[in-house]
């Protein structure tokens, strides 16, 4: 008896020591849980990583920048219909347990044990903790953890604020974080405008994003939304009729509209850079900024096809360069599931609209030149029709005459080739199974930028880098540095003007040797080999004579053109030799067309302004006037650097020596130029060149604070380049069939590499240019005003139905007469071209053309050429 007393204490004494020993583990495993909890404060203060917006003028979506694409939308504005379809799919008891459903926990338990299906129980709070607050490794450690941290969310937050966080932070797939994000990826809506099915769709995602994927699994996904629909139906959030109305009518997905982005994209690239240097990657990134830029969507648009549709003609006339790869004809049958997979068509259905869009890989099946017809496959039974009126322009590249056509499609295309192609649509009214047409292409080789902005506002209205930007992101607009040519021209003529001569003074053309100081001679041609003699200083702009441009320069001198080029915006270093005056000088696109802004503006120095704001999430003002390149705060060591610069400059020019030969001297390097071809009927009279005979001292014009020139000598300027577009042999007379007060001056460098045109209205400014990264040679006649300036005139046409082309008003100090246009005389009864010009007053000729030539020393009748004191 006494030992089994003895035995029942001592096993009474075990049991307290094991209930002790559990409840010190229990303990231990409750502290090492809750030992390393995550803090809560930071569900108070929910900051998630949100979409950065660009926006253009008009406020449409142009672009983004994101770490995670998410938009923050308010618990209030997120529809109940969307907010049920969650609870069902996920959570329907979500407003009755208090974090932690034990029933869902305890029926999950028993499918897991009694069947092969695995089944989640965590609540919408316990999935919260995980997203936000833990990972999601599969321990019970880590379950033990959401189910702690959801007591303590619901005891700290509402219901409410719960589901927002949740319904904001999750992961839908497709890159979309956040329910209004996966509303607009997968259907291109806002949160309001979705349907039943839509709703039932995103809310089946964030349980598996990659296993119920529209895109990837579309049974799997399909299989889910009826699912959610079921629920929906069981718990009451739609009824019977509902639920059959959308059972069976599965939603129809659509991606956001990507040609817009496309469009802009160098655009919002230019954003992206300026404000990562100001504000800082993450800030971009994470910071959901509202980005309000100066961009007319409309106008960029029409700025990229512009541009496209002329590199593309320019690369037309460079010739077919031949097929991607070729495949024997036993072999075609085996390209075709390779070019369906790059052209992204699933075996058996439609082209998609995309397809139409841009061009995919295809391969040749068959070559009739009898029905001057091609048949080609893009795999995926989607096959097209290539007509040779298509792909006349394919000649051999640089085969037979420059800009040939082919005169049959076995000329350019063989059985087996694998080339490029562009799908047209079918007409809307065409009939069912009408057949497919496409058309030959071949990516350029060309590139070309565009830059336009708005004179009076300084506003950038539309920027394109480059041809694609998907194929290189390197903006040619402004970090690309090109010879100029003869779009330098205008800059020496600025100075002329500002130096003793008028837009009638003659000047001369005619052969001439330079020694450039190193004992090399240098001998500038015009473009054609032709020289003119005697003419206007008007004309010499307007056909682009090199000799005249290159004897204004050593007349005026070489560094009061430096200077003006400086005062005009331009940063790159400039040559300090006679061939300044051709454009041998390397500069941006931006700093040539900033320069021809100034002109446009009647004086003022005009930075491009790219951002006009910056909101933050909580739509406080974070920056604005965001310039495109605007001045930036120099260190004194840079200020030092940059005087040395220009000393060095100075100390160089002064070393440049003129020697004028009367000889046919041997050809040197040839410079650029784009002239007209001469006038065969024009008598002109050479002479040496002229030396001041008479200065008048001449009022200063005052330059106003901010600008770059004086209001006068702009506007005389700016009237003075609208000779190459209104003159009867201007090289831009083709854009005068835009309308009048147009002004401009194409370029065009040594061997065809670069062609400019930049070019002005009254409201706004526009540069183009054309040329190959590689520096090869365009072509041959491929000048400013055959390459850039059709590009010009197609973007222009649209931009002036905006801004309508008003004559501006003439500043003070401005007076206007009729010239002849040969002699720079006042018009007479002889004349037979006549403009209307614009002269400083004072300057205006004295003589008429039909009175008696009294020549002077200066070969300029009874007109001196006066200094003006600058």
């Amino acid at each position: 008896m006494a030992e089994r007393k003895t035995l029942v204490v001592r096993a009474g004494i075990a049991a307290l020591v094991l209930a002790a020993l559990a409840g010190l583990g229990a303990a231990a495993l409750w502290i090492w849980v809750t030992s390393d909890l995550p803090d809560l404060r930071a569900l108070d203060d929910y900051r998630p990583a949100l979409t950065s917006r660009v926006y253009d003028r008009h406020g449409v979506l142009i672009g983004e920048f994101f770490e995670e694409r998410r938009e923050l939308t308010p618990m209030n504005e997120i529809p109940k219909l969307v907010v049920n379809a969650f609870l069902a799919a996920e959570d329907d008891t979500f407003y009755q347990h208090g974090g932690v459903d034990f029933v869902s926990m305890l029926r999950a338990a028993w499918v897991t044990l009694t069947t092969d299906e695995t089944q989640g129980a965590s609540t919408i709070t316990q999935q919260l903790a995980k997203n936000l607050l833990l990972t999601s490794e599969r321990t019970y450690t880590r379950k033990a953890k959401e189910a702690l941290l959801a007591r303590q969310i619901e005891q700290r937050f509402s219901k409410d604020e719960i589901l927002w966080r949740y319904l904001n932070h999750i992961y839908f797939g497709s890159g979309a974080y956040g329910v209004a994000e996966a509303a607009r990826t997968y259907f291109d809506k806002t949160l309001a405008e979705l349907t039943p099915s839509e709703a039932a769709l995103i809310a089946g995602l964030p349980k598996a994003p990659g296993k119920f994927s529209p895109h990837l699994n579309p049974e799997r996904a399909e299989e889910r939304r009826r699912y959610v629909l079921g629920r929906m139906r069981s718990v009451g959030f739609i009824d019977e009729p509902a639920y059959q109305a959308q059972i069976d009518a599965p939603p129809v997905l659509k991606s956001p509209d990507p040609r817009a982005f496309e469009a802009a994209a160098y655009v919002t690239e230019e954003v992206r850079r300026r404000l990562v240097a100001e504000l800082g990657n993450d800030f971009v990134l994470r910071g959901g900024l509202r980005i309000d830029t100066t961009i007319d969507l409309a106008l960029q648009e029409t700025a990229v096809r512009a541009l496209r549709s002329g590199v593309e003609a320019l690369d037309h006339r460079r010739g077919y360069r031949g097929a991607l790869h070729k495949a024997k004809k036993e072999a075609i049958a085996a390209e075709l599931p390779g070019l369906a997979q790059e052209n992204a068509l699933a075996e058996g259905t439609p082209p998609l609209p995309q397809f139409f869009e841009k061009p995919r890989a295809a391969v040749v099946l068959a070559v009739d030149d009898k029905l001057g017809q091609a048949r080609v496959a893009f795999g995926a039974g989607v096959e097209a029709n290539v007509s040779l009126a298509s792909s006349k322009w394919a000649h051999a590249k640089n085969g037979g005459q420059h800009g040939g056509v082919i005169a049959k499609l076995s000329q350019a295309l063989r059985v087996g080739d694998v080339a490029q192609f562009t799908l047209t649509a079918p007409a809307v009214d065409a009939k069912p199974g009408a057949a497919l047409e496409a058309a030959l292409y071949q990516a350029p080789d060309v590139q070309g930028a565009l830059l336009s902005f708005d004179v009076k506002t300084g506003d950038l209205l539309a920027l394109v880098g480059g041809y694609d930007f998907a194929n290189s992101e390197f903006d040619r607009a402004t970090q690309a540095k090109r010879q100029a040519g003869s779009a330098f021209k205008p800059i020496v003529y600025a100075t002329a003007l500002a130096h003793g001569f008028t837009p009638a003074s003659i000047v001369y053309d005619r052969p001439a040797v330079y020694d450039d100081g190193s004992g090399s001679l240098w001998r500038p041609e015009n473009y054609g080999r032709e020289f003119l003699g005697r003419l206007t200083l008007t004309e010499a702009l307007a056909r682009s004579i090199n000799n005249a441009a290159v004897y204004i320069l050593a007349d005026v001198g070489i560094q009061p053109t430096l200077d003006l080029a400086r005062a005009l915006g331009v940063k790159s270093k400039l040559d300090t030799g006679l061939s300044l005056a051709l454009g041998t000088s390397s500069m941006t696109l931006l700093e040539i067309t900033r320069a021809y802004g100034v002109f446009a503006s009647g004086g003022r120095l005009i930075e491009p302004r790219l951002i006009a704001r910056v909101l933050d999430r909580e739509g406080e003002l974070v920056v604005k006037n965001v310039l495109l390149d605007g001045p930036m705060a120099k260190t004194e060591a840079e200020k030092k650097k940059a005087e040395e610069i220009a000393e060095a400059e100075r100390t160089k020019s002064g070393a440049q020596q003129l020697v004028v030969k009367e000889s046919e001297a041997e050809d040197s390097a040839r410079a650029d130029d784009e002239a007209s071809e001469p006038d065969a009927s024009s008598e002109r009279e050479t002479g040496p060149v002229e030396e001041i005979v008479e200065e008048r001292p001449f009022p200063r014009l005052a330059v106003p604070k901010g600008y770059a020139l004086a209001p006068a000598h702009a506007f005389v300027v700016a009237q003075t380049l609208r000779a190459p577009v209104e003159h009867p042999n201007g090289t831009a007379g083709r854009a005068s069939s835009l309308g009048p007060n147009l002004s401009g001056k194409t370029g065009t460098t040594n061997d065809q590499t670069d062609a400019w045109f930049v070019g002005f209205s009254p409201d706004v400014v526009t540069g183009v240019w054309v040329g190959i990264d590689a520096r090869d040679v365009l072509g041959p006649k491929e000048t400013g005003g055959k390459s850039a300036l059709p590009i010009w005139m197609d973007y222009m046409k649209a931009a002036l139905a905006e801004h309508k082309p008003v004559a501006p008003e003439a500043p003070d100090g401005v007076s206007f007469v009729r010239v002849d246009t040969k002699t720079g005389k006042l018009a007479g009864a002889p004349s037979k071209y006549v403009m209307r010009q614009a002269f400083l007053t004072g300057t205006e000729p004295l003589q008429r053309a039909d009175e008696a030539t009294g020549s002077s020393a200066s070969g300029q009748t009874a007109e001196r050429r006066r200094r003006l004191d600058f």
